[in-house]
Order: structure tokens, then sequence, then C-alpha cells
């Protein structure tokens, strides 16, 4: 068995390896403040997008309340459904010089270039109503993303990735097909 003091000797070399890889506190409260920054704005941006998807219907809210109750939840939601982080942003595992930073922005349909750019191009304005800091904003047709970094130290750059529910289950769709082909005795 081992002894007290050869734990504690343990414990202080994982704690010493702990605070050679852990970010700082500012570097901490720098992922914080573009990961929140990002989220509101892209909050903002998706109410922009509502409002100028539905002027005219902004008068007849009041009826719709009362008839929201009945409507499903896909239906209610916008062009853009909501944001999660994901990744090592999510579960709070960052390590120094390895700050991948991501957010996933749900879209109600499939996303395409001409939601991405509009999402791209109104995504700096909603930063500047926020907050004083200055953001680089980018886009990446490529990857259906949008690249936010900040032009101050530390350096960080958080990547929003568009995706919807529809991609799923286009994907279950092909999986599917090809179990049938395999497997001609799955029912319909």
């Amino acid at each position: 068995m081992r002894s007290i003091r050869s734990f504690a000797n343990d414990d202080r070399h994982v704690m010493a390896k702990h605070s050679t890889i852990y970010p700082s506190s500012e570097e901490l409260e720098a992922v914080q403040n573009l990961v929140s920054t990002v989220e509101c704005a892209l909050k903002h941006v998706s109410d922009w997008m509502d409002e100028a998807n539905n002027p005219a219907e902004e008068a007849e809210d009041v009826k719709k309340e009362e008839c929201a109750e009945n409507s499903t939840k896909e239906q209610s939601c916008g062009v853009l459904c909501g944001v999660m982080r994901i990744g090592l942003v999510a579960k709070g595992l960052l390590i120094k010089e390895d700050m991948d930073l991501a957010l996933v922005l749900m879209c109600r349909e499939k996303p395409t270039e001409t939601l991405l750019c509009t999402v791209c191009d109104n995504l700096p304005l909603q930063i500047q109503k926020l907050t004083e800091d200055k953001y680089e904003v980018e886009k990446c047709i490529e990857e259906a993303a949008i690249l936010v970094c900040n032009t101050k130290e530390p350096k960080l750059t958080l990547k929003v990735v568009l995706t919807s529910l529809q991609m799923r289950d286009d994907l279950d769709k092909k999986d599917e097909g090809t179990q049938r082909a395999l497997k001609p005795s799955i029912a319909l």
C-alpha cells in the first residue's frame, strides 16, 4: 500500500502539470467574451432576419400569439433556430495554445450560400452594437462556416458552422436506403 506522502507528491505533480497546460484567467475571459458576444450577435441577426421576412405580420403578432400554442415548434422557429457551443468550449476543456473554439448555428432549412452570406454580412453590424471590441468576420463557404477573429491579444478564432436538422434527416434516409438494399426483409 502506498504511503500518504506518495499521494501528496502525485497530487503536487498533477497540479503542476495542470497549471502549465490550463489557460490563464485573461485567456479564459477573452474566450468567454468572444463566445458570448458572437452568441448574442447571432441572436440579433436572427431577429433582424425574422423582421425582414415578416414585416407585415408584426401588426398581427397579438392574434398569432393566441394561435401559437397550437403551432409546432418547427413552424414557430425563424430562419435561424439557435446556437450551441460544441467541442472544447462546450466541455470547458480548453488547453493553452490549442483553443479551437466552435459554435453550431442551427437553421430551419438547409443552409445555403445566400444564407451564409446574409448572416456573415450582418454579423459585424450586430457585434458593433454590442461591444466596442474589434472583430474580423469572414465566411468560409467550403465548410459552411463563419470565422470570427478578435484583433487584440490573445488572438482567438471562433468557427460558427451552419447546419440544419434536415441534413441529418437526409443522411438517415440515405442510410435507410442502403440498409434496405442490403437487407430486403426490413419492413417499410
